[in-house]
């Protein structure tokens, strides 16, 4: 097999990008139990809060039932059983999460579970970044294949490491209006920045393939 003669070339590209919404995960203490849409309807806790929301901007369609839970200590399950409804809550605006967050606070049975930021045009950013760094690897590679007076032939292998997102949710014990987060995010909501942003660093590593060196013997 023929030696392959290699260039390998590291290269990054990064981008501020700021949250235009984001998804709230929230907790609710009932004291009955209901399924389904009934939970919006028949249980007090939860038909309270979604009242709020929807007099802030929230639609029905961005408020979710993701699960119910409860605690038989008799056995039986009844519609009278405490239970604690997980609701994720779509808030599409920005500009209405602090007053969202307000109204999850002043509920004295619900609390904040996670925040999950999201971002415009995601993928289309991740895209524009793996290009340029694609393209800062083939200059580079090809720099170096000049300075030392080889042909560059071609890739013979690429990876990329996309790092910086923080679109996650996070799952902290909140008490009213504070928050800690992850331990490796420990940042109280009260002080958190509600016009999030992060920078998305796309990192690609490449081996370029060169011909053999040329020796002019003069």
């Amino acid at each position: 097999m023929d030696t392959l003669h290699l260039i390998t070339v590291c290269e990054t590209s990064a981008s501020d990008v700021n949250a235009s919404a984001a998804k709230l995960a929230v907790r609710i203490a009932g004291q009955s139990f209901f399924t389904g849409n009934e939970a919006f309807k028949k249980a007090a806790e939860v038909a309270s809060l979604v009242s709020v929301l929807k007099e802030l901007g929230i639609s029905e369609d961005d408020i979710h039932l993701l699960n119910v839970s409860t605690e038989v200590e008799s056995g039986i399950l009844t519609k009278t059983s405490s239970a604690t409804y997980h609701l994720l809550i779509n808030c599409q605006s920005i500009d209405l999460l602090g007053r969202v967050l307000a109204a999850i606070s002043s509920q004295k049975n619900s609390k904040l579970a996670a925040i999950s930021w999201q971002y415009p045009d995601l993928e289309k950013t991740k895209r524009d970044l793996v290009q340029n760094a694609v393209r800062a690897a083939k200059d580079a590679a090809r720099a170096v294949a000049d300075s030392l007076a080889v042909p560059l032939l071609g890739v013979h292998k690429l990876s990329y490491d996309i790092s910086g997102l923080d679109t996650e949710l996070r799952v902290p014990e909140v008490s009213g209006f504070a928050m800690r987060r992850s331990k490796a995010m420990a940042t109280p909501l009260d002080s958190l920045d509600l016009s999030h942003s992060t920078t998305i660093v796309v990192t690609v590593t490449a081996e370029f393939m060169v011909d053999t060196f040329t020796h002019n013997d003069k």
